[in-house]
């Protein structure tokens, strides 16, 4: 039987504590989804300059296997986390998580199906957002491919949140760039990633019938931080050609 991981479930965390434990059930639950399917998954989690409660309930969660990786790292950059991460991904398949949000259970399942009929230059989102905590709110994200994808839009804001899902080459190919808020002046990183891999000939796509519920906080969010500090998007390909 060949245990090699077809997809890995790429995880950030840093200060979720006990949120961290919602989060990984969630995911496990995508990942038994998947695997029902066929479709073998690990956990690659990095512990960026985490808390001693985070890494508590990471390290002693039930739906840690002995295949899975987790590596303790000091970066304090979201960007740089997902890099080393997607490094010692295993998969060919990669999906980024954030550490204290949730999944419907399909998620896993439907990128890759999706990426195997449409093809290897396919980037997928969820397609419903349901926000809660500091702000309760719905909305569906564009399909690039469909109707409501407007190019110019991506000038003045992003069309699509942080949890992506690709082949691993796409993410090699196009990294992360550094976003600590307050340094460079530049922030958004998935917001550039999301227009450097357009301009790189990319399509984001989402999901049918996928759901991500987002967590949203008055402090601790990367993106009030860029807005905090008046950070912008860097210069992208993509820009020149719209």
């Amino acid at each position: 039987m060949n245990t090699d991981p077809v997809v890995s479930a790429v995880i950030t965390m840093h200060g979720e504590g006990i949120l961290a434990h919602r989060t990984l059930l969630s995911i496990q639950r995508c990942r038994e989804y998947a695997e029902a399917r066929g479709l073998r998954t690990e956990f690659v989690i990095t512990l960026d300059n985490a808390t001693a409660e985070t890494r508590r309930v990471v390290m002693s969660h039930p739906s840690l296997r002995s295949d899975d990786q987790v590596h303790e790292i000091n970066f304090r950059d979201l960007s740089l986390s997902r890099n080393f991460a997607i490094e010692k991904a295993r998969g060919e398949y990669v999906g980024t998580f954030d550490g204290d949000d949730y999944f419907s259970k399909n998620w896993i399942e439907r990128c890759v199906r999706g990426i195997e009929e449409n093809g290897s230059k396919t980037i997928y989102h969820p397609e419903l957002m349901v926000a809660f905590g500091e702000l309760n709110a719905y909305w569906w994200q564009p399909d690039q491919a469909g109707k409501y994808y407007t190019p110019e839009c991506l000038l003045t804001m992003n069309l699509w949140n942080a949890c992506a899902f690709a082949k691993r080459s796409v993410y090699l190919e196009w990294p992360y760039q550094v976003s600590r808020p307050g340094e460079s002046g530049f922030g958004y990183e998935d917001w550039l990633w999301n227009c450097d891999t357009i301009a790189a000939g990319y399509v984001h796509r989402t999901a049918p019938e996928t759901i991500r519920f987002e967590r949203r906080k008055s402090n601790g969010s990367l993106n009030v931080a860029h807005q905090r500090t008046g950070a912008v998007i860097r210069p992208s390909a993509f820009f020149d050609q719209v």
